[in-house]
């Protein structure tokens, strides 16, 4: 009997089974099966597991099936998925990973700058301009551009540079772990990547040479055709070819060549001692600095900030000062200088910060000169006009701080002004430009006079443009040697009239025909440096005689009547 029973249980469950087996194969069929992975050529992500972290929680985090846990232990010989210590890395595959396309912007750009996209169409600039994968950012000469991405990476391109977007995608649904690959096909970027320190980000910049992996640190990398030079300010990065690979900890660079490994790092120069800068009243300006033991070039930078996030000027020489152009407008500036040893790499930065207040700029004199003869009576005085002016004020003094001012004439509309000298001696004048706003410019350059009595017999006296010359001067430069003058139809100076070498503070020219002329001037040192022009100045040379003009309307009116 019992025998009975057990064989009518048996049977029953064979039955059960045979029923449930096409059901059983179809849920084999769809469920995920997790054999060892076999692809070992695809490319792979890694990450770094953090304190707390498990392989589940990564799962869940950044792939795009969680289930796929047991591969990713597989994959990466996992034996107890209990004990993964912080600091393991995670191979992962890229099929595996979720992810989407991060966001990208232009937020600073400064000079001639272009986007070109992969159609090669070139896509007009504008504040916070979007950026994809594929974008090619070109900056021309003294040109700059900003790029942010998601992270807060920031690529900052130096001029004549340009910088390819391979790729910048965002990894996983929580974390924002971001992985960008960018080419820096030629030229200059400094790099602040991942400065949130994201676990898991990576920022990797590719050159024609070699190739830069970071996860949370500021370096600049320059790239040629055949080299690259790489210099870490902040953290380390990895810098790699087919050849080999190094690491470049904080202060030191490397170099690295096509067809060799990348060169033992060396410690950069020491940045440059800068001088308390403050306000500049005058433009063009040179700023200077001391020398740097085994520095051959120095790079000098200006910007309108202290994050130096665009550039306004960027200079590589050996001379160790920079010129500053009288473009330049009034407001707060920044100066980093850093210097360049034999191999190019580049040091540590100084920076400094200063004030431009120049404008409106002050008039260069036309007449009297300092060696031009000056009686005794009227004497009249005469100035060019700068750009922006309404009026100017004239001092006339006595002694050469203005201490005992004789006349003071703060409204002075037209260029010049005749003023009577009853005694013989030595005078100082200047004249100060106000511009339309009523900003008071800096200080006009002093200049001397000396008057002489009016001798017996009346003299003529040499007036600034005579029948033959047209003479200027400005104030003298206690570094300039010589001066470069040039005299020209426009305030481009394209049309240049007459140009000429001097070594003293004035210059004469042969008288031009009647008309406006723009005269502008720099001073060469010592070293054959040149500074920068002053502002364009214009000066009217009027005309000698109106009667020849009178004659022929004369004889003109006589033929048609």
């Amino acid at each position: 009997m019992f025998l009975q029973v057990v064989y009518k249980m048996l049977s029953f469950a064979i039955k059960k089974i045979q029923k449930s087996l096409p059901l059983f194969f179809v849920l084999l069929i769809s469920a995920p099966v997790f054999v060892p992975y076999t692809h070992a050529e695809e490319e792979v992500w890694t990450y770094e597991m953090q304190p707390g972290d498990h392989i589940w929680k990564i799962a869940h985090e950044l792939l795009t099936d969680w289930r796929s846990w047991q591969e990713v232990a597989r994959f990466n010989s996992v034996q107890n998925d209990k004990l993964m210590a912080a600091g393991t890395v995670l191979r992962i595959p890229t099929s595996m990973i979720r992810e989407r396309n991060a966001d990208i912007q232009l937020i600073e750009v400064s000079g001639p700058v272009s986007l070109i996209r992969q159609n090669a169409e070139t896509v007009p600039l504008s504040e916070a301009q979007s950026v994809i994968a594929g974008d090619l950012i070109k900056t021309g000469s003294q040109g700059s551009a900003l790029i942010r991405f998601e992270d807060d990476t920031q690529v900052l391109l130096s001029q004549e540079s340009e910088l390819l977007i391979n790729k910048a995608s965002v990894i996983g649904s929580k974390k924002n772990v971001i992985d960008i690959n960018v080419l820096l096909e030629d030229g200059e970027a400094e790099i602040r990547a991942n400065p949130q320190k994201i676990p898991g980000s990576r920022f990797i910049i590719e050159t024609p040479s070699a190739f830069a992996t970071t996860r949370g640190t500021v370096y600049r990398v320059r790239a040629t055709k055949d080299t690259t030079a790489a210099e870490v300010l902040q953290g380390k990065i990895q810098i790699a070819n087919t050849r080999g690979s190094t690491q470049v900890k904080q202060t030191f660079g490397t170099l690295a060549s096509k067809n060799k490994p990348p060169q033992k790092p060396q410690a950069l120069l020491k940045a440059p001692n800068l001088p308390e800068l403050g306000t500049i009243r005058y433009l063009p300006a040179r700023l200077s600095w001391n020398k740097v033991p085994q520095a051959l070039n120095y790079r000098s930078q200006i910007a309108p900030s202290q994050t130096f996030e665009a550039l306004l000027l960027d200079q590589l020489g050996e001379a160790t000062k920079m010129n500053l152009p009288a473009t330049l407008a009034d407001g707060t500036y920044w100066l980093k200088v850093k210097a360049v040893d034999s191999k190019g790499l580049q040091g540590l930065d100084s920076i400094q910060s200063f004030t431009v207040d120049a404008r409106p700029f002050p008039p260069l004199i036309q007449a009297p000169l300092s060696k031009t003869p000056v009686y005794t009576g009227d004497v009249e005085f005469s100035w060019a006009k700068p750009e922006n002016v309404e009026n100017f004020q004239f001092q006339l003094a006595k002694n050469e701080t203005f201490a005992e001012i004789l006349i003071d004439n703060p409204t002075v509309q037209a260029q010049s002004l005749t003023v009577p000298i009853i005694e013989a001696g030595q005078y100082f004048w200047r004249v100060t430009s106000v511009s339309h706003t009523g900003k008071v410019g800096p200080v006009g350059h002093t200049n001397t006079i000396q008057v002489r009595p009016t001798p017996p017999t009346p003299e003529l006296k040499a007036p600034a443009t005579s029948d033959t010359e047209l003479t200027l001067a400005w104030q003298k430069d206690e570094i300039a040697q010589t001066y470069e003058v040039q005299l020209a139809k426009d305030s481009d100076f394209k049309e240049l009239v007459a140009g000429q070498t001097v070594q003293i503070s004035e210059a004469s020219f042969p008288r031009p025909v009647s008309g406006d002329y723009y005269m502008r001037v720099r001073g060469i040192d010592a070293d054959n440096y040149a500074g920068g022009w002053t502002a364009p100045q214009k000066i009217e040379v009027p005309v000698k005689s109106y009667m020849p003009a009178f004659i022929w309307t004369i004889l003109s009116i006589a033929i048609l009547l």
